[in-house]
């Protein structure tokens, strides 16, 4: 009669393993797809409607000239200005772009304050993995975003949440670029050609 408990038993053991190890390696893959595997350190956070890295959207524009630097270029006309600064580590150029506006006439006139930040680098990602880089069809998960053509040129595409502050700039093999940041529902920022 032992003999007959046996195999059942080992049987039922064999099967609840492999059961077991196939359950383990779908919940892996499942977790490594919805968690990403290390946080993001906060310089180089981006944070819709808020800030890419150090830089954040009303912040003065003289205060980041303190921290980064002269800008590799920049144009300024009628109380706008944007500067950009490059970044040349590595095989790629990558480019930190900031418009900023001064309210003419006002008592603040004198601070030029950050109304958008354009970053093309990888290394920038939001808190769920989405910036330059990535697959439009990835950050559609993410965010609901609307389709625009990108101001200036027509080989690419903007897809933009103007309600929380970020933008894409996508192009037609569907990569993202660059990722945009702008106040929420900053109209004034929103289609800017930083380029």
């Amino acid at each position: 009669m032992f003999k007959y408990l046996f195999i059942p038993a080992v049987s039922i053991l064999m099967f609840g393993c492999e059961s077991m190890s196939t359950h383990k390696s779908l919940a892996d893959s499942i977790h490594a797809v919805d968690t990403p595997l290390k946080t993001i350190a906060p310089a180089k956070l981006i944070v819709p409607g808020k800030r890419i890295g150090d830089i954040c959207i009303n912040e003065d524009a003289d205060s980041v000239v303190a921290r980064l630097g002269r800008p590799d270029s920049s144009d300024a006309a009628m109380g706008a200005s944007i500067m950009v600064w490059l970044d040349k580590t590595g095989k790629n150029t990558h480019q930190t772009s900031v418009y900023a506006h001064r309210n003419m006439g006002a008592a603040n006139e004198k601070i030029n304050y950050i109304k958008e930040i354009r970053e093309t680098s990888p290394s920038f990602k939001t808190a769920d993995y989405g910036g330059a880089g990535s697959e439009i069809k990835d950050v559609l998960k993410l965010y609901k975003l609307k389709k625009h053509p990108a101001p200036g040129n027509k080989k690419l595409w903007l897809y933009d949440n103007y309600q929380e502050g970020i933008g894409f700039e996508v192009d037609s093999t569907g990569k993202c670029l660059a990722v945009y940041i702008h106040a929420p529902n900053d109209s004034s920022a929103t289609y800017l050609n930083v380029h």
